[in-house]
């Protein structure tokens, strides 16, 4: 194809315009990927085929370049075998079981018995609830940034789009930490739990298992062979079928549910001496009295709920599977609200109940449930509790594996690992019992889930847990606060309107990456590692200064330091007044209809920040070392293996390619973009933000031609090796 070129025409307002356009994309993940990612023209995923979200000032006069309704990226795929990610298929219900499910079971099971009798006694409950709050105020950004981005992947999607590679990339990590490594310590859990179970006919006096038996269940030296082989059965599950796993998971959710509810009611029951029993059991109310007892104080709440916050890991997996829900935009962050309520409630009447059973000194940190039934001589129920907890505990085990294959699915599209991740296959037709035959619409990633589950399966044998829990909860809490940052930079603009300088007090031939162009007012970028840094410190102050004084001073100075930075992006940063980087979806970018918004912004993501990072101060040196080593390793590996390589930084790999980019892509002056050396969608990334934030509207006599966007890109690439 040949273009003509306009006319060059000096007007530094535009160029400038566009240095910033061009700085800002080089950081970024192109949205051009974005939308392909999302499937955004494939017609079974029941996915409207639109443009980037615009801004409700744009007019119908734009070209279709900046509508709501543009047309697709690409043809619509109809065939399922040609479809590049699985079938929209999940409901609102679907999600909501998969998020309880995948929550509700170590919290429950095991840390309810630990946080009562090592941390906070009957106060776990206000640790469950410090901890559903901390969860809250990350989850509020999950569901807005879900709703914009309605994509496989999570927080590394949303990384990618806004802060970069590289913190997508520490994302992934925290991220595997917290599904793969829940998977593996969940199976640890249950294979504990299942040789405790079938060891208890002996205790009892009855017959004892056979020698070989015996040990084949515990052969010593920290290897866990049961939970290798629930880990193996989950893996088979999700290797059987996407909707035969969907259905499994939706059925032992409601078990779950329902098992739990039968522990609190019977508690509360036994507590109240409503039901006949023997005068000398330990069930009382009066074992809330001390309600926070006095060697653990209002310190071990605080470490209490920093243990507890695994039990609300998982709610994040709803927003993983986006890129299979039928309506993202609307039921993923009711999903996630309904998955954290639900979560809080179920975990503050546990924690009451199981402290109204038998005084916290007394609880199981193993089988708190259970044992607490026994001493009160319910032998029936102490039974059905073990049995259960049996049934119901892979849940959590299946739902992480699922999720980890996931995040490794969205990583292959951008090309950070191996493409087989990113594979997905269909199984043959076979005849249902009603003599129907059965087509596989929908299709898995055989591949990938073949992959991360026999890796969970090494690692739930050989791997203690008492060496992961620190590690993954402090991921988690890093993880949080990452989304926290994804959420305020869609949000807000730099003071001076560029990352680096404003670009009306820069020199005529002075680029955007000099020297010059630097002004004094601090970036977005500078804000928030101040947003994150002082949360840290007043952290290591509460937890590690034994002086109570100097503790508490020091604690609410970096506090107050935390709230003078949010009120300084409150204040005298630029709000955007639409998501700059969103998809839009079933009309939400027209005028009127709005998406979910998180409330309160900046002040609730700061706190989340802070929260976060408080908490993670608060769980010990040895989790905050393993964490700052395992992602020193993984950043090692990405600059040694993956770095340069993924799709954003590859060029196109054939001719069709740039001239399909050619096509969709119009400059605001009549022009075309020429595709770079590197991946063209870096330059149309932030072409509609620019007009959307800024109100840059084009001018038919004035457009850039491809010479001087040329001419802009060396500059860039030239200036930012003076800088190296």
């Amino acid at each position: 194809m040949n273009y003509e070129q306009q006319p060059r025409t000096e007007n530094n307002t535009v160029r400038r315009s566009m240095n910033t356009v061009i700085e800002n994309a080089l950081t970024r993940k192109p949205l051009t990927l974005v939308r392909k990612q999302a499937h955004l023209g494939d017609t079974d995923s029941r996915y409207t085929p639109v443009a980037i979200h615009a801004s409700e000032s744009a007019s119908e006069d734009d070209g279709g370049f900046f509508n709501a309704a543009a047309p697709p990226l690409s043809a619509p795929t109809t065939n399922a075998a040609d479809r590049e990610a699985p079938l929209r298929h999940m409901s609102l219900f679907d999600l909501v079981a998969l998020g309880v499910g995948c929550t509700i079971g170590s919290g429950v099971f095991v840390l309810a018995g630990v946080a009562a009798h090592s941390f906070a006694g009957p106060s776990s409950c206000l640790s469950y609830l410090l901890a559903g709050f901390v969860a809250a105020l990350s989850g509020l950004p999950y569901a807005e940034l879900a709703a914009a981005f309605p994509m496989d992947g999570s927080t590394y999607s949303y990384a990618y789009i806004t802060l970069g590679e590289i913190f997508a990339v520490l994302a992934s990590m925290c991220q595997t930490m917290e599904y793969g490594g829940s998977a593996a310590a969940v199976a640890r859990s249950w294979g504990e739990k299942f040789v405790s179970w079938a060891r208890s006919g002996q205790d009892e006096g009855g017959d004892s298992l056979p020698a070989g038996v015996d040990k084949f269940l515990d052969p010593g030296y920290g290897i866990n062979p049961m939970a290798g082989i629930i880990a193996s059965l989950c893996t088979a599950m999700l290797l059987v079928g996407v909707q035969e796993s969907k259905l499994a998971v939706n059925i032992i959710s409601m078990t779950k549910v329902l098992l739990v509810s039968f522990m609190v009611v019977s508690g509360f029951l036994l507590a109240s001496g409503v039901l006949p029993n023997s005068e000398d059991v330990p069930a009382s109310f009066s074992n809330w009295d001390p309600f926070i007892p006095p060697e653990f104080g209002p310190k071990g709440v605080v470490e209490g709920a920093s243990i507890i916050f695994f039990a609300y890991i998982g709610f994040d997996q709803v927003c993983n599977l986006s890129g299979e829900v039928k309506n993202p935009v609307k039921d993923v962050p009711r999903a996630v609200m309904y998955t954290l309520m639900i979560d809080t409630v179920i975990y503050m009447l546990a924690a009451l109940a199981l402290t109204a059973l038998l005084p916290y000194e007394q609880i199981s940190t193993v089988s708190g449930f259970p044992e607490a039934f026994g001493a009160n001589g319910w032998i029936w129920a102490e039974r059905l509790t073990a049995i259960g907890e049996i049934l119901v505990l892979p849940l959590v085990v299946l739902t992480s594996i699922q999720s980890q294959t996931r995040l490794m699915f969205a990583m292959a599209n951008d090309r950070l690992v191996p493409r087989f991740f990113g594979r997905l296959s269909f199984s043959k037709p076979s005849s249902t019992c009603c003599g129907k035959e059965k087509e596989d619409k929908i299709g898995n990633l055989t591949a990938n889930v073949q992959f991360c589950g026999v890796l969970i399966v090494l690692i739930a044998v050989f791997v203690p847990f008492e060496y992961m829990d620190d590690l993954v909860s402090t991921g988690a809490l890093l993880l949080f606060s990452m989304t926290d940052c994804c959420l305020l930079t869609i949000r807000y603009k730099c003071p001076s309107e560029s990352f680096l300088g404003s670009m009306r007090d820069i020199d005529e031939n002075a680029t955007i990456f000099s020297v010059r162009t630097v002004r004094k007012e601090l970036s977005l970028g500078r804000i928030l590692v101040l947003l994150n840094l002082f949360p840290f410190i007043s952290g290591l102050c509460f937890a590690f200064i034994p002086d109570e004084a100097l503790n508490f001073s020091l604690t609410i100075v970096f506090a107050l330091l935390t709230l003078a930075v949010t009120m300084y992006i409150a204040c005298y940063c630029p709000e955007v007044t639409s998501n700059r980087f969103t998809l839009d979806r079933d009309g939400y970018g027209t005028q009127g209809r709005k998406r979910f918004r998180t409330p309160l912004v900046p002040y609730l993501p700061a706190l989340g920040i802070y929260m976060n990072w408080f908490m993670l101060a608060n769980v010990g040196w040895k989790g905050i070392l393993m964490l700052s080593g395992y992602l020193f390793i993984g950043i090692i590996v990405y600059g040694t293996y993956c770095s340069g390589k993924s799709l954003v930084n590859s060029p196109y790999e054939n001719h069709h390619e740039v001239e399909d980019y050619k096509d969709q892509n119009m400059l605001p002056g009549g022009g075309r973009l020429s595709p770079p050396t590197g991946n063209p969608g870096l330059q149309e990334a932030l072409l509609e933000s620019e007009r959307e934030d800024d109100g840059w509207e084009s001018n038919p006599g004035e457009s850039m031609t491809v010479e001087d966007l040329d001419r802009d890109l060396s500059e860039i690439e030239t200036s930012k090796r003076g800088l190296i």
